[in-house]
């Protein structure tokens, strides 16, 4: 390994901790990793003449030809499928069946929503399912009176374990087998995962019914603030007025009889946090109040006090409601006085919650992060707005907005026939044509009137493509520097007294370390190459045949597609998580309790199984 491995190695160090500290956003961290890679390849050969960056790092025609990858073209399209799904509403005939099959009992609700949530995500993007199915557990848990704290966990863990199932289930998946097949070795097949994981997915789900009652808080949330309980605080940003009857009196004396707490207020650039003992009330002054909605929305006449945005909302003409930021939402990163959702929208940002964080700036100077709750004001127009943007999930009664209800059959027979169609195309050995297949039902869905043109430009993760771009290309450097067999062969050695099933679990439980602190997908790109390479090397110092040699390889690169996405022990390392980490209240811990446990079993059965399924001991 030259210095073109040691760079690549820096590279792999720089992605984890950029990934880690959310220093950079995903889109540029992939784009960054293409032009690093390109530029130092094009470097190094005008130092030296005999260095080939095709064959040692990475060539700028590869790095282009990334952008036609299969794997991306496939996830492109499965996005816009989803949408279609959303769009029709037809992702909401299985929560009628979970109430149907439920009999509105928790132990049943909650297995019968980890299973469907599972089985829709097997066919489905994994996001697109946990976005159709917050807002419909949100009116469930209200009907029901079952704590929407004990639904949504099942819900997002249940979508990850669906992904494990088969090759479509997740964009993970189908970056491990673009990688191998880039490699020289086979691509997945539709359903050769499913051996394992389908087992894995329903003693999981299993197991979190049988435990949600003890490992999940019974803690209100989204729901209680919704059907007007006043468990949900908020923290909003307030001016004095001029006509404030609160000007001259001191602040020790004013806010011990508003209902609302003052956390601190601002004069200018000043903040003055309590104890207060003689200041007093003047105009200009920025009070920073934590408080239910209900407490809210009437200081602004009671006390004559502003909004942060200069807009006022009236209660009796407008409503509340939610919206949780997109993890990949163009507007984390700024500041939230600066969202301009009147201008766009329509909708007056009232206040904003951020969970397990304590308020210590003004609300309109705080940086927007994904899963920041906004609480809102506004009208039926604004909602339905709201409810097309890709920057927000309109959390409260999303799927009321649903406008092609009649199409939701239609777009139902366009999965299934493409589900369909990539089983055939995978049995008969031609997962070439599976992007084509893809783009076939994007296609269809837009010609079948599921969706437009535009909605299906929008419905794609732009930020989540141009990061599987980097990082596939990253792979590639990681195999042509020698990096990825450096690694491999350390691993190897360092275990090699334990056998090959334990170079396996080694690597299969760095999967689940790593999935649960960054990108699984980057976690899928950085692991391939070096399993592949760990599994030739076994293979090698152990003199096997070609058949066992074969099955060896496809073990480990079986077992790197399911580790990956075995992030259920926080909630930053997987969307699904992040999804509901505002929305549902939830705290760290509530994450470990049911996430530590549920990885042991999934990486448990991810190294007994999978090498037992593809005949690598035998």
């Amino acid at each position: 390994m030259g210095v073109e491995g040691l760079l690549v190695l820096v590279l792999i160090a720089a992605i984890l901790v950029l990934l880690a500290t959310e220093k950079a956003s995903i889109d540029a961290i992939g784009i960054g990793l293409l032009i690093v890679l390109v530029g130092a390849g094009q470097i190094l050969k005008l130092v030296d003449p005999n260095f080939d960056p095709e064959l040692n790092l990475l060539s700028p025609t590869h790095a282009l030809n990334l952008f036609g990858n299969s794997a991306v073209i496939t996830v492109a399209a499965l996005y816009v499928m989803g949408e279609g799904l959303s769009r029709t509403g037809a992702v909401e005939f299985f929560a009628r069946v979970v109430l149907r099959v439920s009999e509105g009992r928790e132990r049943r609700v909650i297995l019968a929503v980890a299973l469907m949530a599972g089985i829709t995500s097997a066919f489905l993007n994994n996001t697109a399912v946990v976005l159709v199915f917050i807002p419909i557990l949100v009116d469930m848990a209200q009907k029901t009176g079952i704590a929407v704290t004990r639904l949504l966990i099942p819900m997002a863990f249940g979508t990850i374990l669906g992904g494990m199932t088969t090759l479509v289930g997740t964009s993970t998946n189908l970056l491990v087998s673009g990688i191998a097949e880039d490699m020289g070795y086979d691509p997945i097949g539709m359903f050769e995962l499913s051996p394992v994981g389908f087992p894995l997915m329903v003693f999981g789900v299993l197991f979190i019914a049988v435990f949600a009652r003890k490992l999940l808080p019974k803690r209100q949330s989204l729901t209680s603030m919704m059907a007007g309980s006043n468990h949900r605080e908020y923290v909003t940003e307030l001016q004095i007025g001029p006509t404030s009857r609160l000007l001259g009196r001191s602040y020790k004396e004013s806010f011990d009889s508003v209902r609302s707490n003052l956390l601190f207020f601002a004069r200018g650039e000043e903040m003055v946090w309590p104890p207060y003992y003689s200041e007093t009330i003047e105009v200009g002054d920025v009070v920073m109040l934590r408080g239910t909605v209900d407490d809210l929305a009437g200081l602004q006449d009671e006390l004559g006090l502003k909004l942060f945005n200069e807009a006022r909302f009236d209660p009796k003409t407008m409503q509340f409601f939610e919206l949780a930021v997109s993890p990949h939402s163009a507007l984390v990163g700024r500041q939230i006085g600066d969202l301009r959702l009147w201008r766009d929208y329509g909708a007056i940002t009232v206040a904003v919650l951020r969970n397990n964080q304590h308020i210590r700036e003004r609300a309109s100077k705080q940086i927007l992060q994904p899963g920041d709750l906004l609480l809102v004001c506004g009208d039926d127009t604004s909602q339905a707005r709201l409810r097309n943007s890709t920057d927000f999930f309109l959390l409260t009664g999303a799927h009321k907005w649903v406008m092609l209800r009649g199409l939701a059959r239609r777009s139902l027979l366009i999965t299934a026939t493409i589900m369909v169609l990539f089983s055939i195309l995978s049995v008969s050995h031609h997962q070439d044509l599976l992007p084509f297949a893809a783009l076939g039902g994007a296609v269809a869905m837009i010609a079948s009137g599921c969706l437009t043109t535009r909605r299906a430009y929008r419905a794609v993760d732009w930020p989540i493509l141009l990061f599987m771009i980097g990082t596939i290309g990253l792979g590639t450097a990681m195999q042509n520097s020698g990096a990825a067999a450096v690694i491999a062969q350390g691993l190897v050695h360092g275990l090699q007294g334990f056998g090959p099933m334990a170079a396996l679990g080694g690597l299969t439980l760095l999967g689940a370390v790593f999935s649960s602190m960054v990108s699984n997908q980057a976690v899928a790109v950085l692991l391939t190459p070096i399993a592949i390479n760990a599994a030739e090397t076994i293979s090698r110092e152990a003199a096997y045949g070609a058949v066992q040699s074969h099955a060896m390889t496809r073990a480990f690169i079986l077992a790197i597609a399911m580790s990956a996405s075995v992030c259920f022990a926080t909630p930053i390392g997987h969307q699904s998580n992040l999804m509901i980490y505002g929305p549902g209240g939830y705290k760290w811990r509530d994450f470990l309790r049911v996430g530590i446990p549920l990885s042991l079993m999934a990486w448990a059965a991810i190294t007994l199984f999978v090498p037992w399924m593809t005949g690598a001991l035998g």
